[in-house]
């Protein structure tokens, strides 16, 4: 890194102030796995391949990204061969910040692109449900969480790949014409997938590139190589647990006791039950402003 000098694009202005994209939604996604300890009917459910090769997966993260450390790299700037002086970036800063605010609806949502996919325990629409599972006998609770996530278009978007104990899920939100839930749940079947958190990254960068307007100056600003490769360009929470490793002695292809594999078209702001004669699956699609 250190033969090369980073080139990047500055955009004078504030991004938590940026107006977003109307084009951009932003979902809250519920989940609730539970095992229906008595099967009602009669079939015998014998165990089955599942192979997850060819799906396109991350899993949430359980930290927040690293960020840039913008104090160091606005101090390392580089302004040889510019005009630019730092008074008349300040005064376009603040031009930018008003011209925004003025043109930003008062009814906008804002969406915050940095939370996505991150993990969560806490339950909104579904924490009634789950205390009523919670309480019958013949219901086990597995797993629950939640997650904010886009509605991309169906090849863009990845499943969410969760695993607990040896069951797992993998639920994937995508939207074409309507929203649509792509769910595959199981129980003891040790898989694993990529955990992607560089696809992840890309989501929430073409986020943010899309909410950007057209109309914003930007100024191309040379950053020298020592800074690059500075330890003090990135800043992290000290206090940030570590991503959650792979599972031990698990494969990508196995098999599964039990498979519940479900696509369906949903409407938002709704509760959808997929049911199993052994396991069962509740998820919570809802606008992230509720």
């Amino acid at each position: 890194m250190s033969l090369f000098r980073l080139l990047i694009t500055l955009f004078i202005f504030s991004f938590s102030s940026i107006a977003q994209s109307e084009s951009q939604e932003e979902y809250r996604i519920e989940v609730i796995v539970f095992e229906q300890l008595e099967i009602i009917d009669n079939e015998k459910l014998e165990p089955v391949d599942l192979n997850l090769i060819d799906l396109n997966t991350i899993a949430l993260l359980v930290k927040p990204d690293i960020v840039l450390n913008e104090k160091i790299i606005l101090q390392s700037f580089d302004f040889d061969d510019t005009d630019l002086m730092i008074d008349q970036l300040i005064i376009d800063k603040n031009k930018n910040k008003e011209i925004q605010t003025s043109d930003r609806p008062a009814s906008g949502k804002k969406i915050n692109e940095s939370k996505w996919y991150e993990r969560q325990q806490n339950l909104n629409q579904l924490n009634n449900i789950y205390r009523r599972l919670d309480r019958r006998k013949e219901y086990k609770i597995l797993h629950k969480l939640s997650w904010l996530q886009p509605a991309l278009e169906k090849n863009d978007s990845p499943f969410v790949h969760e695993i607990f104990d040896d069951n797992g899920f993998l639920i994937r939100l995508y939207k074409s014409r309507y929203l649509h839930l792509d769910v595959i749940a199981y129980l003891e079947g040790n898989l694993r997938t990529d955990s992607n958190p560089d696809l992840i990254k890309e989501i929430k960068f073409e986020a943010l590139k899309s909410s950007i307007p057209d109309n914003v100056k930007n100024y191309e600003i040379e950053i020298g190589a020592e800074i690059i490769n500075s330890n003090e360009i990135y800043k992290s929470d000290q206090e940030i647990t570590q991503d959650k490793p792979d599972p031990p002695n698990a494969m990508e292809v196995g098999k599964v006791k039990y498979l519940l594999d479900e696509e369906r078209r949903i409407f938002k702001n709704e509760s959808h039950y997929f049911d199993h004669p052994k396991i069962g699956v509740i998820i919570s699609v809802y606008d992230s402003s509720l």
